[in-house]
């Protein structure tokens, strides 16, 4: 009998997102109720794919393998190994984390916080590696 559960754990938060964008700016609550109730059964359909996990074997596990377009021979194919099921429930649990923790400023503000996390590390990175390959240059410049 084939297991939907990683199929579950890729397509729910979709359809989450979906819904949350279906019910747009309208009622507050009502967004971020669905925002915590899809990032909530986002997380726990994750669940299982860790507590049916075998560490004995090195396969593929939790497989679906399924035409999508025959006729170019295109499949919809899913797995999961040893790391990967584990990042898997460690971006779903993060999502939860990420919902609880904006809940205040979204209500406050009426609006998402857009940029996140990503915004604020990649400026000090940029920097970084601006002057890195400027001494690099100068330095090369000196052997010469």
């Amino acid at each position: 009998m084939p297991s939907h559960w990683l199929s579950l754990a890729i397509w729910v938060p979709i359809v989450a997102g979906l819904i949350v964008l279906a019910v747009g700016d309208r009622n507050i609550r009502e967004r971020g109720g669905s925002r915590f109730f899809g990032a909530t059964v986002g997380f726990l359909v994750t669940i299982p794919l860790v507590t049916g996990f075998q560490t004995g074997t090195s396969a593929m596990q939790f497989v679906e393998l399924n035409p999508w377009i025959p006729r170019f021979n295109v499949n919809y194919h899913l797995g999961v190994d040893g790391i990967s099921v584990l990042f898997i429930l460690l971006n779903s649990f993060i999502t939860v984390l990420v919902v609880i923790a904006g809940w205040e400023v979204i209500r406050n503000k009426g609006r998402p916080v857009h940029g996140g996390v990503s915004g604020h590390v990649g400026a000090p990175e940029r920097q970084l590696w601006r002057r890195s390959t400027r001494c690099s240059s100068t330095s090369s410049s000196r052997r010469r």
